[in-house]
């Protein structure tokens, strides 16, 4: 029987993202998504009318007004179309023990380029979102200064415009860059918000074992530098031979970004994966992995107004 590798691959992938990634719990719900050729999707959206006048004269049937529920499929097509090839040599002593190294190299791409890579498109992806939604950025979009305000008040206060604006109370998620942690523990003891460090929460099924929650947010420290508002997209090849995302000329840090957890719906798949072992592979005695990947994310367009973000000044 043949071995299935871009489904072995792929739950390897997720476990490692379940653990390393700090925007897994943006994952397209189990039915959110209906996947196509290729790059094609369609995600599903689901909306109803308000209430109206309740008759109680009426014995028609009519009593009740007629409310609207609009279920559709909207086509959306993955933005991010990336792909990597791996080489095992055949004799090399670090390769001889081929499943095992092919396990590891596949894990070990998924908990650190991939999940890097990931966080920060999706990080950068909605502070774009909600950097161009004229009607809420000048409100939802603020700059912070590190030396005159206190972090945790900003935080805030942007978060109960969020719930303010959106007629939200409750429900969102902060991701914060991990090198302002000790700025926030200085303020914490002078702060009349209750702040908690080292909890465990979980977000869309995702547990996070070191988070912090400030009254009733969970805020999720990401490696700074994943937090960035553009990002230049790298190509693998020549002098971008190292692959991956990094900071755009011109690019700010992202300080804390806020979204209702249900706002972000991220999108990913092993698109193709192909393995030729050492007697199939014309190139080199080994075995070589190739695999393509696309991703992307997607906000519906009623829940920009649910995005806020913190960028240094």
């Amino acid at each position: 029987m043949a071995i299935d590798y871009a489904k072995q691959y792929q739950n390897y992938i997720d476990e490692e993202l379940a653990a390393s990634s700090a925007t897994e719990w943006m994952a397209a719900a189990s039915g959110q998504v209906r996947y196509g050729d290729g790059k094609e999707v369609e995600i599903a959206t689901l909306s109803t009318t308000g209430l109206g006048n309740y008759d109680s004269s009426k014995t028609d049937g009519s009593a009740y007004p007629n409310g609207a529920v609009t279920s559709k499929w909207t086509a959306h097509t993955l933005e991010m179309d990336r792909g990597v090839k791996f080489a095992l040599d055949r004799v090399a002593p670090e390769d001889l023990s081929f499943p095992a190294t092919a396990e590891n190299v596949i894990r070990e791409f998924a908990r650190n380029q991939l999940a890097r890579e990931q966080d920060a498109y999706r990080i950068s992806r909605l502070y774009t979102l909600a950097y161009k939604d004229l009607a809420w950025r000048g409100t939802h979009v603020l700059t912070y200064d590190s030396g005159s305000e206190n972090l945790v008040d900003k935080l805030c206060g942007l978060v109960q415009t969020l719930e303010d604006d959106s007629q939200r109370t409750g429900g969102f998620v902060a991701m914060i860059a991990s090198n302002l942690k000790n700025e926030i523990l200085r303020t914490a003891a002078d702060n009349y918000n209750n702040i908690t460090f080292e909890q465990q929460v979980e977000i869309n099924g995702v547990t996070y074992s070191h988070a912090m929650m400030i009254n009733d947010l969970p805020c999720i420290f990401v490696p700074s530098s994943r937090m960035n508002t553009v990002l230049s997209i790298q190509s693998g090849r020549d002098d971008q031979a190292g692959g991956g995302v990094v900071a755009a000329e011109g690019s700010k840090r992202i300080c804390a970004l806020v979204t209702a957890w249900d706002t972000p719906i991220a999108i990913s798949r092993i698109d193709s994966l192909k393995q030729f072992g050492p007697e199939e592979n014309q190139l080199f005695d080994g075995t070589a992995i190739q695999a393509r990947y696309l991703y992307d994310l997607v906000v519906p367009k009623d829940k920009t107004v649910t995005i806020g973000a913190l960028v240094s000044a």
